[in-house]
């Protein structure tokens, strides 16, 4: 009876330790490298979408220049810590830019793609929607 005993414990024990550690694993946040500070190109979006929500759409498409400048200029130091983060960020960056440089750009086009700008600059892991 012990036998049986000790085989269902040295079973049950490892089994019960891996199952707890892939648990941990696949609900433990993803790792992704730091992009380092993104604050100024966050505050450049909130002042586009300032001038957007004022309707000033040619306002917020000069100012948008001074993101993409940024961003742009920024590239070679940001990129290789983390090129996931950066192209999603960049294509949301290019969405956003496209839009504001319509001939006729949609107000309520510019705002979805500058909230999503946004999120990505909040969160470099995730696409933009």
């Amino acid at each position: 009876m012990r036998q049986i005993f000790l085989a269902i414990v040295l079973i049950v024990a490892p089994v019960a330790a891996f199952k707890g550690l892939e648990l941990y694993a696949n609900n433990a946040p993803a790792k992704t490298a730091d992009l380092g500070d993104l604050s100024s190109f966050k505050t450049i979006i909130a002042d586009v979408q300032a001038l957007v929500s004022k309707g000033d759409l040619s306002a917020a498409a000069r100012r948008i220049t001074d993101y993409e400048t940024a961003w742009d200029q920024a590239e070679t130091a940001i990129r290789p810590l983390n090129p996931n983060g950066w192209n999603n960020i960049d294509a949301a960056s290019d969405a956003a830019l496209k839009a504001l440089r319509q001939s006729a750009p949609s107000a309520d086009k510019v705002n979805k793609t500058l909230a999503a700008l946004t999120a990505v600059l909040n969160n470099p892991a995730q696409p933009a929607q």
